[in-house]
């Protein structure tokens, strides 16, 4: 059998709207994955948030984390490997974002001592990102802190800020430009607050997958997905999936529309493929 790399997005693709995998979903997948299928999924959730949803699936290779700045062991949450900005990459990115931490809120991941903290400053908040906090609260990764320096200890991999796209939007025609790193802006999924996440330019969807695709030497790679953060798969695979709901801009590159999300549409994709072969 030829060996074939799949990848799904989670969240509007794998998941349905009410942030859950059916069971559908995961009794199709098992079964695939028993006969032997290379599947796994890319997703800009943390190791911690993605393996709840995706927990009763058996997912045989690693996941992509965090929009492809960490590969983790999909059964165990272990990570495998890492991407962070050098020093001086972080020195950088702080000058120019120097003049918006202190008004937009949101949080910097780093490892500090090994341990990966997500540090947000004091007093920065906004309801989309109380609401975060509110979700997350059991989160031992949180780190709230005084000082804005303090954001910035440690081996840092990643940045997310969470607010209206008003406010959002002079600090990303800030930073969207730049060569050093990259940028990723959409509309929540769940809120009308817009992220903007900023990762070491080596860590993509893309370069995670081709990652992968040389390490267990699939001569083939399909994706799913559903938002612009899936755009980098898209134009790097053999065949390109969006879902039905997904974004306009990721149809028209699509190899072609499939079900929608809260209809298994990946899922049975996947089971038509293999039921005719």
């Amino acid at each position: 059998m030829e060996k074939i790399l799949y990848v799904t997005d989670l969240d509007g693709t794998l998941m349905r709207d009410d942030k859950t995998i059916s069971e559908e979903t995961v009794a199709i997948l098992n079964r695939l994955i028993d006969r032997g299928i290379y599947v796994t999924y890319a997703t800009a959730r943390s190791m911690s948030s993605a393996s709840v949803i995706t927990r009763d699936i058996h997912f045989p290779l690693p996941a992509i984390i965090r929009n492809g700045t960490i590969l983790a062991d999909a059964r165990t949450g272990e990570e495998l490997e890492k991407i962070c900005f050098t020093r001086e990459e972080t020195d950088v990115l702080r000058k120019y974002i120097r003049d918006f931490v202190k008004d937009i809120p949101g949080y910097v991941t780093a490892y500090i001592e090994g341990v990966q903290k997500k540090s947000y400053l004091k007093g920065v908040m906004n309801t989309g990102f109380v609401d975060y906090l509110e979700n997350h609260a059991k989160d031992m990764r949180l780190r709230e802190v005084e000082e804005e320096a303090q954001l910035y200890e440690g081996e840092v991999n990643y940045f997310t800020f969470i607010a209206d796209k008003e406010e959002l939007d002079p600090l990303y025609q800030l930073v969207k430009e730049s060569l050093d790193w990259i940028c990723v802006y959409q509309k929540d999924k769940y809120r009308p607050e817009y992220w903007l996440e900023i990762c070491p330019r080596e860590a993509t969807k893309a370069k995670a997958i081709q990652k992968l695709q040389r390490q267990y030497g699939c001569s083939r790679v399909v994706v799913f997905g559903d938002s612009l953060n899936d755009i980098s798969m898209f134009e790097i695979a053999d065949e390109a999936y969006a879902v039905a709901n997904a974004m306009e801009e990721l149809k028209t590159i699509a190899t072609e529309v499939i079900g929608d999300n809260n209809s298994d549409g990946v899922a049975r994709w996947l089971e038509r493929r293999y039921n005719h072969d």
